[in-house]
């Protein structure tokens, strides 16, 4: 749970990119998010965030797809690795992870299921 919650809160601070044609590409996102109060707003909106985040590597593969309601993450949250295999997916429920979380390897082998209720570790299957 704390490498999901790690990676999650990574994204949500990762920086836009330029597009300047001559740089080196930059790591992206769809929306720029900060956490305030432990929600996720737009900065400078008062309203928290609703909406869909996405983030993604410099090569172009996808990092991070979140969802979001009244700033609390709620629904299906992906990550990837950088070599475009899934490594993370989970789903929340106004905040809280719900039901099963399940991680992958790099290689794309499946490392662990994990099942929450209500933001709690109930069973984590190997």
């Amino acid at each position: 749970m704390k490498k999901i919650m790690s990676v999650i809160g990574l994204c949500l601070l990762m920086s836009g990119c330029d597009s300047e044609k001559n740089k080196v590409p930059e790591e992206r996102i769809t929306v720029r998010i900060e956490k305030r109060d432990d929600l996720a707003f737009v900065p400078q909106e008062t309203t928290p965030f609703t909406g869909e985040f996405q983030g993604y590597y410099r090569n172009g593969y996808k990092k991070a797809e979140i969802h979001f309601k009244d700033g609390k993450q709620h629904g299906v949250a992906k990550m990837w690795y950088e070599n475009g295999q899934q490594s993370n997916e989970a789903t929340f429920y106004n905040g809280k992870l719900e039901g099963i979380a399940t991680e992958w390897l790099s290689n794309g082998k499946k490392n662990k299921d994990r099942i929450f209720k209500d933001g709690k570790l109930i069973e984590s299957v190997d």
